[in-house]
C-alpha cells in the first residue's frame, strides 16, 4: 500500500493526491513522511491543506521550519503572532484554486497568488501540535499571572489553536473568584469540547453571576454531555435569568435528545418572548411534531418574531408529520 500511497502522491490529478496525503498522515514511516513534507509544496492548496494536517497527525517537527515561512514567520515572537492571527481565520473561499466540476482538476494548473487563508490556518493549528513551545507553552504560563485581563486574554488564544494541554489548568479555573476567569474558563472548555469539564460545568449553572451561567450553558451546547439534557431541562425553566433560559432552550433544541421536548413545552409558556421564540426553534430543531399543538397556539403571539417563528414551526413539522404517517 505504502508504494501506492508514495506514488499517488505525484499524480496529475489533485484528487488523488489529496487522497494520500490524507492515508499518509496515518503511518508511521519514513517514506511517508518525506512525500508529505514534499507535499507542503503542492500548487493546488486544498491538497496543501491537506498534507499540512497530516503532517500534524504524523507529528514530523523537522517540517515546521517551512510552515512558518508559510505565514510568514522569521522568528518566535513573530511565529507566535502568527500562529494566534491565522488560527482563528475565516472568510471566503478565494476564487484561486476553487474547486470546480466537483473536483480539484480545474485548479490543477494553476498557482495561486500566496496561499489562502485556509493554507495559513492549516499551519497555525498543526504548528501547535508539532512545536508547542512556539504558541502553546507561553499562553499556558500566562495562566499564571496574577493579572485577570492577562489570564482571561490566554485562555481565549488556548481555546483558539484547540490546545488540549490548557484543559487540566482551565479546570481549576473554573472555582476562581474572579467571575470574568469563571467565564472565560467556561467558554475556553466548551471550545475546546472538553468532556472532563462536564462536572464543573455544571456547578457553574448555579454561579451568582448570570454571564456564567449563560457560557456554562454555552459550553455543555458544545460539549453536550449525556448529563446536558437534565440540567438544561431545569435552567430553561426555573433560571432567574432570562438570557440564561433562552440560551438553555437553544441548547436543549441540541442536544437531539426527545426528552429535551417536555421542559421546551414548558418554556413556551415563559413570560419573555426571547425565550418562546427560541423554545419553537429549539422543538423544530428537535423535530417535536408532538407539539405542533402547542405551538399553534403562538401564531396569535403579540410578538411578530414569536409568530412568524410558529408559522415557520408548523410548516416544516407539518411536513415531517405527513412523512411519518
Amino acid at each position: 500500500m505504502l508504494e501506492s500511497l508514495l506514488k499517488a502522491a505525484g499524480d496529475k490529478n489533485a484528487n488523488v493526491r489529496k487522497a494520500a496525503a490524507i492515508l499518509l498522515g496515518d503511518m508511521d514511516n519514513s517514506h511517508a513522511k518525506v512525500a508529505l513534507v514534499k507535499m507542503l509544496k503542492d500548487k493546488v492548496w486544498q491538497v496543501k491543506e491537506t498534507a499540512i494536517y497530516s503532517v500534524g497527525k504524523a507529528g514530523i517537527t523537522e517540517a515546521a521550519s517551512g510552515m512558518l515561512k508559510i505565514i510568514g514567520a522569521e522568528n518566535e515572537s513573530a511565529a507566535r503572532k502568527a500562529i494566534l492571527q491565522w488560527a482563528v481565520a475565516k472568510g471566503e473561499e478565494q476564487d484561486q484554486g476553487k474547486p470546480k466540476g466537483g473536483g480539484l482538476m480545474a485548479a490543477d494548473n494553476k498557482k495561486t497568488a500566496g496561499d489562502p487563508w485556509q493554507v495559513k490556518k492549516a499551519v497555525a493549528l498543526t504548528l501547535c501540535k508539532i512545536r508547542p513551545d512556539l504558541a502553546v507553552h507561553p499562553l499556558l504560563a500566562m495562566l499564571n499571572t496574577e493579572n485577570p485581563t492577562v489570564r482571561v486574554a490566554a485562555m481565549v488564544g488556548l481555546a483558539n489553536i484547540q490546545a488540549s494541554e490548557a484543559v487540566e489548568p482551565l479546570l481549576g479555573c473554573l472555582s476562581d473568584r474572579d467571575m470574568n476567569i469563571r467565564k472565560a474558563a467556561a467558554t475556553s472548555l466548551g471550545r475546546l469540547r472538553a468532556q472532563e469539564a462536564t462536572s464543573g460545568i455544571l456547578k457553574l449553572l448555579d454561579d451568582s453571576k448570570a454571564a456564567v451561567r449563560v457560557e456554562a450553558v454555552i459550553a455543555l451546547n458544545h460539549i453536550k454531555p449525556s448529563e446536558a439534557v437534565e440540567a438544561l431541562s431545569k435552567a430553561v425553566t426555573t433560571d432567574s435569568s432570562y438570557e440564561v433560559r433562552k440560551t438553555a432552550a437553544t441548547a436543549l433544541g441540541n442536544q437531539r435528545n426527545e426528552e429535551a421536548a417536555a421542559p421546551l413545552i414548558e418554556a413556551l409558556k415563559d413570560d419573555n418572548w426571547m425565550v418562546r421564540k427560541a423554545a419553537i426553534d429549539a422543538l423544530t430543531n428537535l423535530k417535536a411534531t408532538e407539539a405542533m399543538d402547542n405551538i399553534a397556539v403562538f401564531l396569535g403571539d403579540e410578538q411578530e418574531d414569536v409568530r412568524a417563528s410558529a408559522a415557520a414551526s408548523l410548516i416544516m413539522l407539518s411536513k415531517l408529520a405527513e412523512r411519518k404517517s
